[in-house]
């Protein structure tokens, strides 16, 4: 697919025959790295994709909302069957206006990650539970649009510009200590081992994968980091699914790291999050069993 004129791909089509028809509920996308994309009445909810965090993983990764706060949330939501959402705000953890705009930032962000990598197919399918909705959704002309002009910026670095599949590496010699780098890109530095790829990185620091890109963009056109396709062996490859290290284990330029709404359960990054859904009913019956028993 054409990273600069994405809004006229053909994922596009299907999503504006989705908007025309008041579609409700889930397009499955084949591809790399593919994803679900939820609609209500023809309008985006939210978008499932490997390629790019989520507001969970955005949240838990930055600090912004603590590991135990999270879990306690989580756990409440599934008892009560109300939403994720509700829960947060309640607990005054995210102001409500604050909720929707990073969950717009975040559908944005795997809109993004989907339509710019590769696109093989799509099915509808029966509606689905989603954990963070969008509420009101997203217009997807809109989502497509955004997408198309988040490319055309990478682009217009010419050959710096970095893929979300490319490995990335400090530039021989670079010295932090002897160089002035902008704001954030000394923990990508030090991130960059020459065997995280970009989307390995925006999930490592809890950034978005744009952002991530960008940034990599500019350190690469300024000589700090160079890259390697995803295809070519990275140095001191090894199956590593400890997850040890900042961004957990990598296998084959993906980071393993634990489910974050199950602590007890290590699955790799690319789980979708319909499967963390699944798991959060499993929860939602182990509690009501347990409550059930000890009456």
């Amino acid at each position: 697919m054409d990273m600069t004129d994405l809004a006229d791909g053909k994922l596009a089509a299907v999503l504006r025959e989705c908007a025309a028809a008041r579609f409700t509920g889930v397009l499955r996308v084949d591809g790399q790295p593919g994803g679900t994309i939820h609609l209500a009445d023809g309008m985006i909810s939210a978008c499932e994709t490997s390629g790019a965090p989520g507001l969970e993983v955005v949240l838990l990764r930055s600090r912004r909302v603590s590991v135990a706060d999270w879990d306690a949330a989580f756990t409440a939501a599934a008892v009560r069957d109300r939403e994720m959402t509700a829960e947060l705000i309640d607990r005054e953890l995210l102001g409500t206006g604050e909720v929707e705009a990073l969950l717009r930032t975040t559908l944005a962000d795997a809109m993004f990650a989907l339509v710019s990598g590769e696109v093989d197919g799509w099915a509808e399918a029966a509606a689905a539970d989603c954990l963070l909705p969008l509420t009101p959704p997203a217009r997807g002309g809109w989502l497509l649009n955004e997408a198309a002009r988040r490319a055309q910026v990478l682009a217009s670095f010419g050959e710096s510009a970095v893929s979300a599949r490319d490995r990335v590496a400090a530039a021989p010699g670079t010295a932090q200590a002897t160089r002035v780098l902008g704001p954030g890109q000394d923990e990508l530095l030090g991130l960059a081992d020459g065997r995280r790829t970009a989307r390995d990185l925006a999930f490592a620091r809890g950034r978005g994968l744009y952002e991530t890109m960008l940034q990599l963009t500019r350190m690469r056109a300024g000589n700090v980091v160079v890259i390697r396709s995803f295809d070519a062996a990275p140095d001191g490859a090894e199956d590593d699914r400890t997850g040890a290290g900042s961004g957990g284990g990598v296998v084959a330029g993906w980071s393993w790291v634990r489910c974050d709404s199950l602590r007890n359960v290590c699955v790799p990054a690319f789980t979708s999050a319909s499967a963390c859904v699944a798991l959060r009913e499993r929860v939602r019956a182990r509690a009501t069993s347990a409550s059930t028993d000890d009456s």
